[in-house]
């Protein structure tokens, strides 16, 4: 662990320390918690990104766009009367 904390900068060094006492738990597991945390949101971050290319993706797909327009077609030809007179409002 020294050889970890040597390449750590004092203020960093400092600063764990702080918060790990006010948690009231090692040094160590301070910067193990803060590590899976990191990973963690690495991870959600990394998914966000892949959902949001498919969504670009999808959207400059000629036959995503045909497939969904031709869905939306027979979506609007199959509503009922009633749901076209807006009956719930």
């Amino acid at each position: 662990m020294k050889s970890l904390l040597l390449s750590f900068p004092e203020f960093l060094i400092s600063a764990s320390d702080k918060a790990a006492n006010n948690l009231g738990i090692s040094r160590s597991a301070f910067i193990r918690q803060s590590v899976i945390h990191e990973l963690n949101h690495l991870s959600k971050r990394t998914m966000e990104n892949n959902i949001i290319s498919s969504f670009e993706a999808m959207k400059k797909s000629t036959n995503y766009l045909k497939e969904s327009d031709l869905l939306d077609e027979e979506l609007i030809e199959n509503i009922n009367v009633d749901e076209r007179n807006e009956w719930w409002k």
